[in-house]
C-alpha cells in the first residue's frame, strides 16, 4: 500500500503578482481566514493532517483573497462566502479530476 503524502507546510504563495504570507495557527476554530491588509492567509494547523483538507482550505482562502484583491468583496450587495463556495465547489473537483492534464 502506498504511503499517504503529508501536506507541505507553506510560508508564502504568489497571487496576482503579490506575495501572500501563509501562517498556521494551532488555536483557530475556523479552518482558515485571509487578511487583505496584511496580505496574509492563516490556516488552521488541523489542515496539515490531511492533504485534501490543506489543499481545499488553501484554495478556499485564496479565492477569498482574489475576490478582495479584485474589489468584488467590496460590492454594495455582496455575499462573498456564497461566491467563494460556488467557485470552489466547481473548481476543486475539476482540478482533482483533471490533474493529469494540467502542466503546472
Amino acid at each position: 500500500m502506498a504511503k499517504k503524502k503529508k501536506p507541505t507546510k507553506l510560508s508564502q504563495v504568489s497571487l496576482l503578482g503579490q506575495t501572500i504570507e501563509i501562517v498556521y495557527c494551532d488555536s483557530m476554530e475556523d479552518w482558515g481566514r485571509c487578511d487583505i491588509d496584511r496580505k496574509t492567509i492563516t490556516l488552521s494547523s488541523r489542515c496539515l493532517k490531511h492533504t485534501h483538507d490543506h489543499s481545499s482550505t488553501l484554495i478556499h482562502e485564496v479565492t477569498h483573497m482574489i475576490f478582495e484583491m479584485s474589489g468584488v468583496a467590496y460590492m454594495e450587495h455582496n455575499d462573498e462566502e456564497a461566491y467563494v463556495r460556488c467557485v470552489e465547489s466547481l473548481l476543486i473537483p475539476w482540478l482533482i479530476e483533471n490533474k493529469d492534464i494540467l502542466d503546472f
